[in-house]
């Protein structure tokens, strides 16, 4: 078996596996790659999914070019990526259509900014993988159904449902979007509800649940039909009892439910084989390695709670801290704003309260901020609601908006081109980021490059050595705090010596003598 700190570089460097899938998808086949690594008997490879077949696009179109040079630039990384960075443009477009839409252009322009100057989405907006799909797909599902809810055209309803569809093919966890979506309408609709119900009560029933009864089976329908599409109809509708699952949840409700075997599965085999592993993984913390957070280190099965509120603290910026602070202030204070709950931020602020709760006390996986990114857009776009009026504002009202705009840029571009180990200001000094966070909040395999540049132009630098070492000593932050292997290999460095640089912000460099080292042998029993 090989060991998690390997399998965990097979996945992220440079999203190799979503895009190799992507390229499978587009060739014909949907079949999970990279089956023959196993954890625990189990193979990895639950998390690709199809929509990051966009990214292969290039490199398929590159099968038609002859010219050498022109099928080598085509068919690169740097194509592959600017396919995520495109669409992550066009995300930024919609949360601009939005907010302007709701609060007006200033507001707009500020929820624009804030979205494009968010560090972090920046950063994975750069990467080939699912989660830049998944906050995009998620912005666009509540997005439509404000759409939808105001206007219940047949053109609405199946741009909603599409969204839907959509998203389901971008992330697993995205399926919780459909009764959250239904929900928002839902509430949308209850004033008017409330109103029938006194009028007419059995009607008023009967009408809303035969509505929302025709809502939910248009939405499973068309994000069915888009799931087999996605995933070529591999094996769709196998029966039940036919698949062989590795999570306990799926063993379970085949043992409980034995009725269950002979119901075909209208989803294909792939699919259905995703989930089953994804919740696998996480049932059993396999493939994350440990957690960590302020300088404590869990098994993988043992989250923090409110561990993506401390994340936010110190990777989002303040100045959108501040902002959003403000928004959430102006908005709850202000009985005129609040009246528009039902009819605006309900498709804001219902997911947001969602995405809060669920990360924060019903997620166990905590090994970075961009599961928690899904919530962000969202948020930018009711952070314009506080600019609703800019021309009202006074002089220094505008004045002290136009400094925290700036403090916003100022702060993210303090990391060019960094963007993944980014944190604020509420971290002094960069260099000890490792004792508050670790995992992809700092290390998502993108630094690898400036390491193999650093160690060629210094051969003599030692990269984590395990034992006591004298000279240039290079140390992953994962692999100094535990993450990979736990804490004991690199104890003797993490708590008796502190980092001199950093390469790019990712890998610590210390500069130990020998006199130290004799020093740390004398008393302490590190090299034994």
């Amino acid at each position: 078996m090989e060991s998690s700190s390997s399998l965990l570089s097979t996945f992220l460097v440079s999203g190799k596996v979503y895009f190799t899938y992507g390229v499978n998808v587009l060739n014909g086949d949907s079949n999970r790659i990279m089956t023959r690594h196993q954890v625990d008997g189990a193979p990895l490879g639950g998390s690709v999914m199809p929509i990051t077949a966009l990214n292969a696009v290039p490199y398929k179109l590159g099968e038609y070019f002859s010219d050498g040079q022109a099928l080598s630039l085509i068919q690169s990384s740097l194509i592959a990526r600017t396919i995520s960075i495109l669409l992550s443009v066009l995300i930024a477009v919609m949360v601009f259509s939005w907010s302007r839409s709701m609060y007006g252009a200033s507001a707009a322009l500020v929820s624009l900014l804030l979205y494009l100057f968010d560090p972090n989405l920046i950063a994975h907006s750069q990467i080939i993988g699912t989660d830049m799909y998944a906050w995009g797909t998620t912005l666009l599902v509540f997005f439509c159904s404000w759409k939808f809810a105001k206007d219940r055209t047949w053109k609405n309803g199946l741009l909603w449902a599409l969204a839907l569809g959509i998203s389901s093919l971008a992330k697993y966890t995205t399926v919780i979007l459909i009764p959250l979506s239904m929900l928002s309408i839902f509430i949308y609709d209850l004033p008017q509800f409330i109103q029938n119900y006194k009028d007419r009560p059995a009607a008023s029933v009967k009408n809303m649940f035969g509505k929302y009864l025709g809502y939910l089976g248009l939405s499973v329908a068309v994000s069915i039909l888009l799931i087999n599409i996605g995933f070529l109809f591999n094996r769709s509708f196998m029966r039940f009892g036919e698949y062989e699952f590795y999570s306990h949840l799926l063993q379970g409700i085949q043992t409980r439910l034995p009725w269950l075997d002979n119901v075909p599965v209208p989803v294909p085999f792939p699919y259905m084989e995703g989930f089953d592993l994804t919740y696998y993984y996480s049932e059993e913390g396999l493939a994350f390695g440990n957690t960590y957070l302020l300088g404590e280190l869990r098994d993988g099965t043992e989250g923090f709670d409110g561990y993506y509120i401390i994340v936010s603290f110190f990777k989002m910026p303040i100045a959108a801290q501040l902002i959003a602070a403000g928004a959430f202030y102006a908005y709850l204070s202000n009985r005129e704003r609040r009246k528009k709950f039902f009819t605006d931020e309900v498709f804001l602020l219902l997911p947001i309260s969602f995405f809060f709760l669920y990360f924060n006390f019903l997620f166990s996986i905590n090994i970075g901020i961009r599961y928690y990114l899904v919530l962000f857009p969202l948020l930018y776009v009711f952070c314009g609601s506080l600019f609703n009026g800019w021309a009202s504002f006074s002089k220094t009202q505008k004045i002290t908006s136009a400094a925290l705009i700036v403090f916003l840029v100022a702060s993210t571009l303090s990391y060019f081109p960094n963007f993944i180990p980014y944190f604020n200001e509420f971290l002094p000094d960069r260099k000890m980021a490792y004792k508050i966070l670790a995992d992809s909040n700092i290390d998502y395999g993108q630094s690898e490059y400036k390491l193999k540049t650093f160690m060629a132009e210094r051969p003599e630098a030692i990269l984590n050595p395990t034992a006591p070492t004298a000279g240039m000593v290079i140390a992953g932050v994962n692999n100094l705090v535990g993450v990979f292997d736990g804490p004991e290999p690199h104890a003797w460095l993490r708590e008796n010596f502190e980092p001199d640089d950093t390469i790019a912000y990712t890998y610590l460099v210390y500069e130990i003598s020998q006199e130290e080292i004799d020093t740390l042998c004398q008393t302490t029993d590190y090299c034994k």
